[in-house]
Protein backbone atom coordinates (compact mmCIF):
# COMPACT_ATOMS: atom_id res chain seq x y z
CA UNK A 1 0.00 0.00 0.00
CA UNK A 2 1.34 3.27 -0.87
CA UNK A 3 1.35 6.86 0.83
CA UNK A 4 -1.84 7.89 -1.24
CA UNK A 5 -3.77 4.77 -0.62
CA UNK A 6 -2.95 4.70 3.14
CA UNK A 7 -3.52 8.95 3.39
CA UNK A 8 -7.51 7.54 1.89
CA UNK A 9 -7.88 5.27 4.74
CA UNK A 10 -6.53 7.73 7.37
CA UNK A 11 -8.41 10.92 6.11
CA UNK A 12 -6.99 12.98 2.93
CA UNK A 13 -7.99 16.20 4.54
CA UNK A 14 -9.13 15.76 8.34
CA UNK A 15 -8.70 17.39 11.14
CA UNK A 16 -4.66 16.74 11.32
CA UNK A 17 -4.14 18.18 7.76
CA UNK A 18 -6.52 21.83 8.66
CA UNK A 19 -4.21 22.48 11.30
CA UNK A 20 -1.17 22.17 9.86
CA UNK A 21 -2.07 24.25 6.75
CA UNK A 22 -3.11 26.86 9.40
CA UNK A 23 -0.08 26.89 10.80
CA UNK A 24 1.75 27.12 7.51
CA UNK A 25 -0.64 30.48 6.94
CA UNK A 26 1.02 32.34 9.95
CA UNK A 27 4.78 30.95 8.85
CA UNK A 28 3.68 32.35 5.29
CA UNK A 29 3.19 35.99 6.18
CA UNK A 30 6.48 36.91 7.38
CA UNK A 31 8.16 34.83 4.42
CA UNK A 32 6.19 36.37 1.93
CA UNK A 33 6.16 39.77 3.43
CA UNK A 34 9.89 40.18 2.82
CA UNK A 35 9.40 39.48 -1.00
CA UNK A 36 7.70 43.14 -1.88
CA UNK A 37 8.32 45.56 1.13
CA UNK A 38 10.89 46.88 -0.36
CA UNK A 39 8.43 48.61 -2.77
CA UNK A 40 7.68 50.65 0.30
CA UNK A 41 11.16 50.88 2.25
CA UNK A 42 12.66 51.81 -0.97
CA UNK A 43 10.50 54.04 -2.28
CA UNK A 44 11.43 57.48 -3.33
CA UNK A 45 8.77 60.17 -2.77
CA UNK A 46 8.18 63.26 -4.74
CA UNK A 47 10.64 66.07 -4.07
CA UNK A 48 10.26 69.64 -3.69
CA UNK A 49 12.65 73.11 -3.63
CA UNK A 50 14.04 74.26 -0.51
CA UNK A 51 12.66 77.06 1.42
CA UNK A 52 15.73 79.15 0.91
CA UNK A 53 17.01 78.05 -2.45
CA UNK A 54 18.02 80.24 -5.18
CA UNK A 55 18.24 78.09 -8.07
CA UNK A 56 14.52 77.22 -8.10
CA UNK A 57 12.50 79.97 -9.69
CA UNK A 58 9.64 79.45 -6.87
CA UNK A 59 10.20 78.52 -2.99
CA UNK A 60 8.66 75.01 -2.17
CA UNK A 61 7.70 73.79 -5.54
CA UNK A 62 7.35 70.76 -6.62
CA UNK A 63 9.94 68.88 -8.99
CA UNK A 64 7.19 68.97 -12.03
CA UNK A 65 6.13 72.70 -11.09
CA UNK A 66 10.13 73.98 -10.90
CA UNK A 67 10.26 72.32 -14.84
CA UNK A 68 7.20 72.43 -15.94
CA UNK A 69 8.51 73.56 -19.41
CA UNK A 70 9.87 69.82 -19.78
CA UNK A 71 9.11 67.48 -21.46
CA UNK A 72 10.44 64.15 -20.70
CA UNK A 73 10.80 62.63 -17.14
CA UNK A 74 14.25 62.00 -17.91
CA UNK A 75 15.17 65.76 -18.23
CA UNK A 76 12.98 66.40 -14.70
CA UNK A 77 15.49 63.65 -12.82
CA UNK A 78 18.37 65.31 -14.57
CA UNK A 79 17.85 68.42 -13.71
CA UNK A 80 17.41 67.83 -10.07
CA UNK A 81 20.67 66.03 -9.91
CA UNK A 82 22.23 69.22 -11.34
CA UNK A 83 20.81 71.47 -8.60
CA UNK A 84 22.85 71.43 -5.53
CA UNK A 85 21.56 69.57 -2.78
CA UNK A 86 20.95 72.22 -0.46
CA UNK A 87 18.36 73.67 -2.99
CA UNK A 88 15.99 70.60 -2.92
CA UNK A 89 14.75 68.24 -0.31
CA UNK A 90 12.22 65.54 -0.11
CA UNK A 91 8.60 66.20 -0.03
CA UNK A 92 7.28 66.41 3.83
CA UNK A 93 3.51 65.63 2.48
CA UNK A 94 2.48 64.45 -0.73
CA UNK A 95 -1.13 64.74 -1.84
CA UNK A 96 -1.64 60.74 -2.10
CA UNK A 97 1.08 59.34 0.33
CA UNK A 98 1.27 61.37 2.98
CA UNK A 99 5.13 61.65 4.65
CA UNK A 100 7.38 59.14 4.29
CA UNK A 101 10.58 57.67 6.13
CA UNK A 102 12.52 55.23 3.33
CA UNK A 103 15.98 54.07 2.99
CA UNK A 104 16.08 56.38 -0.28
CA UNK A 105 15.58 58.99 2.13
CA UNK A 106 17.46 58.24 5.09
CA UNK A 107 20.87 57.79 2.52
CA UNK A 108 20.43 59.90 0.09
CA UNK A 109 19.58 57.26 -2.61
CA UNK A 110 18.19 59.38 -5.61
CA UNK A 111 21.00 60.39 -8.89
CA UNK A 112 23.94 58.46 -9.06
CA UNK A 113 23.06 56.33 -5.72
CA UNK A 114 19.48 55.80 -6.85
CA UNK A 115 20.89 52.25 -8.31
CA UNK A 116 21.35 51.37 -4.58
CA UNK A 117 17.39 51.50 -4.07
CA UNK A 118 16.86 49.17 -6.72
CA UNK A 119 19.24 47.06 -6.09
CA UNK A 120 17.71 46.42 -2.98
CA UNK A 121 14.62 44.46 -4.55
CA UNK A 122 16.78 42.71 -7.28
CA UNK A 123 19.31 40.75 -4.61
CA UNK A 124 16.87 39.35 -3.29
CA UNK A 125 15.48 37.65 -6.03
CA UNK A 126 18.91 36.28 -6.94
CA UNK A 127 19.68 35.34 -3.60
CA UNK A 128 16.47 33.18 -4.32
CA UNK A 129 17.67 31.02 -7.11
CA UNK A 130 20.57 30.50 -4.99
CA UNK A 131 18.82 29.22 -1.81
CA UNK A 132 16.22 27.15 -3.68
CA UNK A 133 19.41 25.07 -5.19
CA UNK A 134 21.67 25.17 -2.64
CA UNK A 135 18.33 24.33 -0.06
CA UNK A 136 16.54 22.08 -2.20
CA UNK A 137 19.97 19.67 -1.80
CA UNK A 138 20.17 20.02 1.60
CA UNK A 139 16.32 19.14 2.19
CA UNK A 140 16.93 16.01 0.02
CA UNK A 141 20.03 14.97 2.44
CA UNK A 142 18.50 16.17 5.98
CA UNK A 143 14.71 16.24 5.47
CA UNK A 144 12.44 19.10 4.88
CA UNK A 145 12.15 20.53 8.93
CA UNK A 146 15.53 20.50 8.86
CA UNK A 147 15.83 23.25 6.31
CA UNK A 148 12.27 24.97 6.80
CA UNK A 149 12.46 26.17 10.14
CA UNK A 150 15.64 27.41 10.30
CA UNK A 151 15.11 29.41 6.96
CA UNK A 152 12.23 30.80 8.50
CA UNK A 153 14.44 32.26 11.48
CA UNK A 154 17.20 33.29 9.47
CA UNK A 155 14.74 35.44 7.29
CA UNK A 156 13.58 37.13 10.41
CA UNK A 157 16.53 37.70 12.21
CA UNK A 158 18.23 39.12 9.24
CA UNK A 159 14.84 41.61 8.35
CA UNK A 160 15.00 42.62 12.03
CA UNK A 161 18.94 43.47 11.64
CA UNK A 162 17.99 45.15 9.11
CA UNK A 163 16.44 47.69 10.78
CA UNK A 164 19.45 48.79 12.50
CA UNK A 165 22.02 49.15 10.62
CA UNK A 166 23.79 51.90 9.27
CA UNK A 167 24.91 51.26 5.98
CA UNK A 168 23.65 50.57 2.78
CA UNK A 169 26.11 47.73 1.86
CA UNK A 170 25.07 45.89 4.55
CA UNK A 171 21.68 46.71 3.82
CA UNK A 172 22.02 45.09 0.25
CA UNK A 173 24.20 42.12 1.98
CA UNK A 174 21.51 41.19 4.19
CA UNK A 175 18.99 41.30 1.18
CA UNK A 176 20.86 39.09 -0.52
CA UNK A 177 20.97 36.52 2.85
CA UNK A 178 17.17 36.84 3.10
CA UNK A 179 16.43 35.92 -0.24
CA UNK A 180 18.34 32.33 -0.14
CA UNK A 181 16.62 31.60 2.92
CA UNK A 182 13.18 32.88 1.55
CA UNK A 183 13.52 30.37 -1.35
CA UNK A 184 14.24 27.40 0.59
CA UNK A 185 11.25 28.12 3.12
CA UNK A 186 8.62 28.73 0.22
CA UNK A 187 9.73 25.61 -1.24
CA UNK A 188 9.74 23.13 1.37
CA UNK A 189 6.71 24.62 2.77
CA UNK A 190 4.97 23.68 -0.35
CA UNK A 191 6.37 20.44 -0.64
CA UNK A 192 4.95 20.14 3.20
CA UNK A 193 1.46 21.73 2.75
CA UNK A 194 0.76 19.21 -0.51
CA UNK A 195 2.26 16.06 0.64
CA UNK A 196 0.04 15.43 3.71
CA UNK A 197 -3.00 15.66 2.24
CA UNK A 198 -4.74 12.59 -0.09
CA UNK A 199 -4.73 13.03 -3.75
CA UNK A 200 -8.18 13.88 -3.73
CA UNK A 201 -6.95 17.21 -2.04
CA UNK A 202 -3.76 18.28 -3.18
CA UNK A 203 -4.82 20.59 -5.65
CA UNK A 204 -7.21 22.26 -3.03
CA UNK A 205 -3.93 22.43 -0.28
CA UNK A 206 -1.45 23.63 -3.10
CA UNK A 207 -4.18 26.46 -4.32
CA UNK A 208 -4.36 27.00 -1.08
CA UNK A 209 -0.35 28.30 -0.28
CA UNK A 210 -1.13 30.24 -2.90
CA UNK A 211 -3.78 32.05 -1.13
CA UNK A 212 -1.68 32.72 1.75
CA UNK A 213 0.70 34.25 -0.84
CA UNK A 214 -2.01 36.55 -2.14
CA UNK A 215 -3.12 37.22 1.82
CA UNK A 216 0.24 38.33 3.07
CA UNK A 217 0.99 40.61 0.09
CA UNK A 218 -2.49 42.68 0.87
CA UNK A 219 -1.66 42.67 4.76
CA UNK A 220 2.09 44.18 3.90
CA UNK A 221 -0.21 47.13 1.57
CA UNK A 222 -2.10 47.61 4.86
CA UNK A 223 0.91 47.92 7.30
CA UNK A 224 3.11 50.05 5.21
CA UNK A 225 -0.13 52.71 4.95
CA UNK A 226 0.04 53.26 8.74
CA UNK A 227 3.78 52.59 9.24
CA UNK A 228 5.74 55.17 6.88
CA UNK A 229 8.94 54.59 8.69
CA UNK A 230 10.91 51.93 6.86
CA UNK A 231 12.55 50.71 10.05
CA UNK A 232 9.48 49.83 11.94
CA UNK A 233 7.82 48.36 8.90
CA UNK A 234 10.75 45.85 8.70
CA UNK A 235 10.48 45.62 12.71
CA UNK A 236 6.07 44.83 12.56
CA UNK A 237 6.54 42.56 9.76
CA UNK A 238 8.06 39.87 11.68
CA UNK A 239 8.38 40.19 15.42
CA UNK A 240 4.20 39.85 15.93
CA UNK A 241 5.03 35.86 14.24
CA UNK A 242 7.89 34.93 16.57
CA UNK A 243 5.33 32.43 17.85
CA UNK A 244 5.96 30.25 14.74
CA UNK A 245 9.18 29.10 15.90
CA UNK A 246 7.27 27.17 18.23
CA UNK A 247 5.37 24.90 15.17
CA UNK A 248 8.47 23.21 14.70
CA UNK A 249 7.35 20.66 17.40
CA UNK A 250 4.04 20.01 15.87
CA UNK A 251 4.88 20.06 12.24
CA UNK A 252 5.87 16.65 11.09
CA UNK A 253 9.16 15.68 8.69
CA UNK A 254 7.81 14.82 5.15
CA UNK A 255 7.02 11.27 5.28
CA UNK A 256 7.61 10.46 1.19
CA UNK A 257 11.26 11.48 2.28
CA UNK A 258 11.38 9.52 4.95
CA UNK A 259 10.36 6.29 3.37
CA UNK A 260 13.09 7.05 0.66
CA UNK A 261 15.78 7.17 3.05
CA UNK A 262 14.86 4.39 4.83
CA UNK A 263 13.34 5.93 7.86
CA UNK A 264 9.83 3.91 7.66
CA UNK A 265 9.20 3.49 11.66
CA UNK A 266 9.52 6.77 11.93
CA UNK A 267 7.31 7.56 8.73
CA UNK A 268 4.60 5.32 9.76
CA UNK A 269 4.55 7.00 13.46
CA UNK A 270 3.82 10.41 12.05
CA UNK A 271 0.77 8.22 9.74
CA UNK A 272 -0.19 6.79 12.98
CA UNK A 273 -0.42 10.14 14.62
CA UNK A 274 -2.66 11.34 11.61
CA UNK A 275 -4.93 8.67 11.86
CA UNK A 276 -5.76 9.14 15.47
CA UNK A 277 -6.07 12.92 15.05
CA UNK A 278 -8.60 12.35 12.08
CA UNK A 279 -10.52 9.40 14.44
CA UNK A 280 -9.93 7.12 11.80
CA UNK A 281 -7.70 3.04 12.02
CA UNK A 282 -4.70 2.97 10.36
CA UNK A 283 -4.51 -0.10 8.00
CA UNK A 284 -2.32 -3.03 8.26
CA UNK A 285 -0.88 -3.20 5.44
CA UNK A 286 3.27 -2.35 5.11
CA UNK A 287 3.72 1.11 3.53
CA UNK A 288 5.24 0.32 -0.23
CA UNK A 289 8.65 2.99 -0.70
CA UNK A 290 7.74 5.57 -3.80
CA UNK A 291 9.34 4.76 -6.68
CA UNK A 292 11.90 8.03 -7.48
CA UNK A 293 13.22 8.25 -11.13
CA UNK A 294 17.19 9.37 -10.76
CA UNK A 295 17.04 13.02 -10.59
CA UNK A 296 19.32 14.01 -13.96
CA UNK A 297 21.50 17.66 -14.19
CA UNK A 298 20.84 20.34 -16.31
CA UNK A 299 22.95 19.25 -19.21
CA UNK A 300 19.98 16.51 -19.95
CA UNK A 301 17.98 18.97 -20.49
CA UNK A 302 19.54 19.71 -23.65
CA UNK A 303 20.50 16.39 -25.02
CA UNK A 304 18.19 16.06 -27.56
CA UNK A 305 17.25 19.07 -29.90
CA UNK A 306 13.50 18.30 -29.34
CA UNK A 307 13.92 18.96 -25.57
CA UNK A 308 16.30 21.31 -26.05
CA UNK A 309 14.11 23.45 -27.59
CA UNK A 310 11.45 23.12 -25.10
CA UNK A 311 13.65 23.73 -22.39
CA UNK A 312 14.36 27.36 -24.27
CA UNK A 313 10.82 28.70 -24.75
CA UNK A 314 10.04 27.13 -21.21
CA UNK A 315 13.00 29.25 -20.29
CA UNK A 316 11.51 32.27 -21.62
CA UNK A 317 7.79 31.53 -20.09
CA UNK A 318 9.02 31.39 -16.92
CA UNK A 319 11.28 34.76 -17.28
CA UNK A 320 8.65 36.51 -18.12
CA UNK A 321 6.62 35.87 -16.10
CA UNK A 322 9.02 36.24 -13.30
CA UNK A 323 9.30 39.47 -14.61
CA UNK A 324 6.01 41.12 -15.56
CA UNK A 325 4.79 39.66 -12.07
CA UNK A 326 6.72 41.17 -10.05
CA UNK A 327 7.12 44.09 -12.45
CA UNK A 328 3.53 45.12 -11.91
CA UNK A 329 3.40 45.11 -8.38
CA UNK A 330 7.02 47.22 -8.35
CA UNK A 331 5.06 49.83 -10.64
CA UNK A 332 2.43 50.47 -8.21
CA UNK A 333 3.92 53.63 -7.53
CA UNK A 334 3.73 54.47 -11.20
CA UNK A 335 -0.04 53.74 -11.86
CA UNK A 336 -0.98 56.61 -10.15
CA UNK A 337 -3.16 57.37 -7.27
CA UNK A 338 -1.58 56.12 -3.84
CA UNK A 339 1.07 53.29 -3.75
CA UNK A 340 -0.61 51.86 -1.48
CA UNK A 341 -4.05 51.06 -2.41
CA UNK A 342 -2.46 50.22 -6.06
CA UNK A 343 -0.31 47.77 -4.24
CA UNK A 344 -3.04 45.90 -2.42
CA UNK A 345 -5.61 46.08 -5.76
CA UNK A 346 -2.90 44.55 -7.65
CA UNK A 347 -2.55 42.00 -5.21
CA UNK A 348 -6.07 41.43 -4.41
CA UNK A 349 -7.12 40.20 -8.53
CA UNK A 350 -4.74 37.25 -7.42
CA UNK A 351 -7.69 35.51 -6.13
CA UNK A 352 -9.61 35.11 -8.37
CA UNK A 353 -6.49 34.52 -10.16
CA UNK A 354 -5.96 31.54 -8.41
CA UNK A 355 -9.97 30.24 -8.71
CA UNK A 356 -9.47 30.17 -12.52
CA UNK A 357 -6.52 28.36 -12.80
CA UNK A 358 -7.65 24.91 -12.11
CA UNK A 359 -11.39 24.85 -13.79
CA UNK A 360 -9.58 27.02 -16.95
CA UNK A 361 -6.32 24.59 -16.88
CA UNK A 362 -8.77 21.16 -17.18
CA UNK A 363 -11.45 22.72 -19.17
CA UNK A 364 -9.44 24.12 -22.18
CA UNK A 365 -5.65 22.76 -21.16
CA UNK A 366 -2.44 24.18 -19.87
CA UNK A 367 -1.41 25.95 -23.58
CA UNK A 368 -4.63 27.21 -24.50
CA UNK A 369 -4.84 28.64 -21.11
CA UNK A 370 -1.41 29.99 -20.63
CA UNK A 371 -1.04 31.15 -24.22
CA UNK A 372 -4.55 33.22 -23.92
CA UNK A 373 -3.72 34.90 -20.39
CA UNK A 374 0.03 35.92 -21.58
CA UNK A 375 -1.87 37.91 -24.82
CA UNK A 376 -4.83 39.08 -22.44
CA UNK A 377 -2.38 40.07 -19.61
CA UNK A 378 0.18 41.93 -22.78
CA UNK A 379 -2.49 44.15 -23.91
CA UNK A 380 -3.53 45.07 -20.42
CA UNK A 381 -0.09 46.26 -19.98
CA UNK A 382 0.27 48.01 -23.46
CA UNK A 383 -2.75 49.95 -22.40
CA UNK A 384 -1.19 51.05 -19.60
CA UNK A 385 1.39 52.64 -21.34
CA UNK A 386 -0.62 54.38 -23.61
CA UNK A 387 -2.70 55.98 -20.64
CA UNK A 388 -1.19 59.37 -19.65
CA UNK A 389 0.74 59.06 -16.54
CA UNK A 390 2.19 61.29 -13.70
CA UNK A 391 -1.56 63.48 -13.92
CA UNK A 392 -3.86 63.76 -11.24
CA UNK A 393 -6.90 63.30 -13.74
CA UNK A 394 -8.92 60.86 -11.79
CA UNK A 395 -10.25 59.18 -15.25
CA UNK A 396 -6.44 58.43 -16.10
CA UNK A 397 -5.76 57.42 -12.66
CA UNK A 398 -8.67 54.86 -12.81
CA UNK A 399 -7.09 53.43 -16.07
CA UNK A 400 -4.03 52.59 -15.07
CA UNK A 401 -4.65 51.20 -12.15
CA UNK A 402 -7.28 49.07 -13.64
CA UNK A 403 -5.28 48.07 -16.83
CA UNK A 404 -2.40 47.57 -14.09
CA UNK A 405 -4.92 44.78 -11.85
CA UNK A 406 -5.97 43.04 -15.00
CA UNK A 407 -2.40 42.49 -16.30
CA UNK A 408 -1.22 41.28 -12.69
CA UNK A 409 -4.51 38.86 -12.72
CA UNK A 410 -3.67 37.36 -16.24
CA UNK A 411 0.24 37.08 -15.52
CA UNK A 412 -0.93 35.25 -12.31
CA UNK A 413 -2.97 32.72 -14.29
CA UNK A 414 0.17 32.12 -17.10
CA UNK A 415 2.09 31.47 -14.18
CA UNK A 416 0.17 28.86 -12.23
CA UNK A 417 -0.93 27.46 -15.24
CA UNK A 418 2.92 26.97 -16.77
CA UNK A 419 3.82 25.68 -13.69
CA UNK A 420 1.44 22.39 -14.76
CA UNK A 421 1.88 23.28 -18.21
CA UNK A 422 6.14 22.51 -17.37
CA UNK A 423 5.32 19.85 -14.83
CA UNK A 424 3.98 17.76 -17.62
CA UNK A 425 6.21 18.73 -20.18
CA UNK A 426 9.46 17.06 -19.08
CA UNK A 427 10.55 13.45 -19.39
CA UNK A 428 9.99 11.32 -15.42
CA UNK A 429 13.48 11.17 -15.37
CA UNK A 430 14.51 14.77 -15.84
CA UNK A 431 11.28 16.58 -14.12
CA UNK A 432 13.09 17.75 -10.88
CA UNK A 433 15.90 19.45 -13.18
CA UNK A 434 13.55 20.80 -15.33
CA UNK A 435 11.59 22.82 -12.70
CA UNK A 436 14.38 23.62 -10.78
CA UNK A 437 15.57 25.01 -13.53
CA UNK A 438 12.33 27.28 -14.32
CA UNK A 439 12.27 27.87 -10.66
CA UNK A 440 15.76 29.60 -11.05
CA UNK A 441 14.90 31.31 -14.16
CA UNK A 442 11.58 32.60 -13.23
CA UNK A 443 13.55 34.22 -10.02
CA UNK A 444 16.15 35.94 -12.56
CA UNK A 445 13.02 37.41 -14.68
CA UNK A 446 11.69 38.67 -11.15
CA UNK A 447 15.20 40.41 -10.51
CA UNK A 448 15.11 42.14 -13.56
CA UNK A 449 11.87 43.76 -12.91
CA UNK A 450 12.93 47.11 -10.50
CA UNK A 451 15.19 47.93 -12.98
CA UNK A 452 12.47 47.86 -16.13
CA UNK A 453 10.57 49.58 -14.10
CA UNK A 454 12.90 52.67 -13.57
CA UNK A 455 12.39 52.54 -17.22
CA UNK A 456 10.11 55.05 -16.41
CA UNK A 457 13.12 58.24 -15.99
CA UNK A 458 13.02 57.53 -19.32
CA UNK A 459 9.87 57.59 -20.51
CA UNK A 460 6.99 56.72 -18.89
CA UNK A 461 5.79 54.72 -21.64
CA UNK A 462 8.42 51.87 -21.43
CA UNK A 463 8.04 49.92 -18.84
CA UNK A 464 4.31 48.75 -19.40
CA UNK A 465 4.89 48.74 -23.15
CA UNK A 466 8.15 46.39 -22.53
CA UNK A 467 6.39 44.21 -20.55
CA UNK A 468 3.56 43.77 -22.62
CA UNK A 469 6.05 42.99 -25.89
CA UNK A 470 7.50 40.51 -23.73
CA UNK A 471 4.46 38.65 -22.89
CA UNK A 472 2.83 38.74 -26.01
CA UNK A 473 6.12 37.35 -27.64
CA UNK A 474 5.99 34.38 -24.56
CA UNK A 475 2.52 33.39 -25.59
CA UNK A 476 3.99 33.32 -29.33
CA UNK A 477 6.87 30.74 -27.58
CA UNK A 478 4.25 28.96 -25.44
CA UNK A 479 2.57 28.17 -29.51
CA UNK A 480 5.26 25.62 -30.45
CA UNK A 481 4.59 23.24 -26.85
CA UNK A 482 2.67 20.61 -27.47
CA UNK A 483 -0.98 20.04 -25.15
CA UNK A 484 -0.29 17.91 -22.39
CA UNK A 485 -3.92 17.72 -20.99
CA UNK A 486 -4.99 14.40 -21.06
CA UNK A 487 -2.20 12.94 -22.21
CA UNK A 488 0.34 10.26 -20.95
CA UNK A 489 3.58 11.99 -19.75
CA UNK A 490 7.23 11.21 -22.02
CA UNK A 491 9.32 9.01 -19.33
CA UNK A 492 12.44 9.06 -21.17
CA UNK A 493 14.33 11.14 -23.25
CA UNK A 494 14.47 10.78 -27.13
CA UNK A 495 13.77 7.07 -28.21
CA UNK A 496 15.52 4.06 -28.10
CA UNK A 497 18.79 4.80 -30.20
CA UNK A 498 19.64 7.62 -27.45
CA UNK A 499 18.26 5.41 -24.25
CA UNK A 500 18.55 1.80 -25.02
CA UNK A 501 15.74 -0.25 -24.09
CA UNK A 502 15.91 -1.92 -20.41
CA UNK A 503 14.79 -5.64 -19.26
CA UNK A 504 11.49 -3.81 -18.00
CA UNK A 505 10.99 -2.21 -21.05
CA UNK A 506 11.45 -5.21 -23.92
CA UNK A 507 9.04 -6.76 -21.78
CA UNK A 508 6.92 -4.43 -21.65
CA UNK A 509 7.07 -4.46 -25.69
CA UNK A 510 5.93 -8.25 -25.40
CA UNK A 511 2.46 -9.22 -26.72
CA UNK A 512 0.40 -10.10 -23.44
CA UNK A 513 -1.36 -13.39 -23.54
CA UNK A 514 -5.01 -11.90 -25.10
CA UNK A 515 -3.08 -10.77 -28.05
CA UNK A 516 -1.20 -13.81 -28.75
CA UNK A 517 -4.63 -15.71 -28.83
CA UNK A 518 -6.11 -13.53 -30.94
CA UNK A 519 -3.27 -14.00 -33.50
CA UNK A 520 -3.25 -17.49 -32.89
CA UNK A 521 -7.24 -17.71 -33.54
CA UNK A 522 -6.18 -15.67 -36.77
CA UNK A 523 -3.84 -18.34 -38.13
CA UNK A 524 -6.31 -20.56 -36.79
CA UNK A 525 -8.72 -19.85 -39.67
CA UNK A 526 -6.13 -19.96 -41.79
CA UNK A 527 -4.70 -23.14 -41.43
CA UNK A 528 -7.76 -24.74 -39.79
CA UNK A 529 -5.79 -25.86 -36.86
CA UNK A 530 -7.13 -26.04 -33.69
CA UNK A 531 -5.33 -23.78 -31.44
CA UNK A 532 -4.75 -25.46 -28.15
CA UNK A 533 -4.34 -23.43 -24.43
CA UNK A 534 -1.35 -23.95 -22.63
CA UNK A 535 -2.81 -23.41 -18.86
CA UNK A 536 1.09 -22.79 -17.85
CA UNK A 537 1.69 -20.27 -20.39
CA UNK A 538 -1.66 -18.67 -19.85
CA UNK A 539 -0.72 -18.41 -15.62
CA UNK A 540 2.75 -16.90 -16.41
CA UNK A 541 1.19 -14.56 -19.11
CA UNK A 542 -1.32 -13.49 -16.33
CA UNK A 543 1.18 -13.24 -14.00
CA UNK A 544 3.42 -11.04 -16.34
CA UNK A 545 0.26 -8.52 -17.16
CA UNK A 546 -0.22 -8.26 -13.17
CA UNK A 547 3.06 -7.18 -12.48
CA UNK A 548 3.32 -4.74 -15.65
CA UNK A 549 0.38 -3.55 -14.29
CA UNK A 550 1.83 -3.24 -10.99
CA UNK A 551 5.06 -1.35 -12.26
CA UNK A 552 2.81 1.15 -14.22
CA UNK A 553 1.20 1.88 -10.78
CA UNK A 554 4.30 2.59 -9.07
CA UNK A 555 5.31 4.37 -12.46
CA UNK A 556 2.24 6.52 -11.58
CA UNK A 557 2.74 7.34 -8.37
CA UNK A 558 6.44 8.43 -9.35
CA UNK A 559 4.97 10.60 -11.74
CA UNK A 560 2.33 12.14 -9.59
CA UNK A 561 4.93 12.74 -7.05
CA UNK A 562 7.50 14.72 -8.68
CA UNK A 563 4.69 16.51 -10.63
CA UNK A 564 3.43 17.52 -7.52
CA UNK A 565 6.93 18.11 -5.22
Amino acid sequence: MDVDQVLKHIGQFGPFQKRVLAMFLFIFFPITYQTLIMVFVAYEPPWMCASNSTACLQANATGREVFSTSTKPIALYERRCSLNRSDWKFADYDLYEGPHKTIVTEFDLVCDKSIYAWLSSSLLFFGWALGAIILGLIADKYGRRSVLFPSVIMVMTMTFIMSFVKAVWLILLLRVVVGIFEGGSVLTMFVLATELVGPAKRALSGTLVWFYFTFALMAIGFKAYFIRDWKWLCIVSIVPFVFVVVFWKFIPESVRWLLIVGRKDQAKQILEHVARVNKRDMPSEDIRVPVVPPNKGFLELFRTSRLALSTLLQCYAWFVNGMVYYGVSMSSGELGGSIYLNFVLTSLVEIPANMLVIDNCNRFGRKKTTIAYFVVGAIACVAVSFIPSGTDDIYYIVGRVTGGMLGKMCITVSFNSIYVFSAELFPTMVRNSGMGLMSVVSRVGAATAPFVVQLTRINPILPFALMGGLAFLASFACWFLPETNGKPTLEVIGDDKVHPPTVAMEEMKKPSYEERNEEAEKEDKKTNLGYVDNEEDKKQDVNQDSDKRDDKNQAKEAENFDTAF
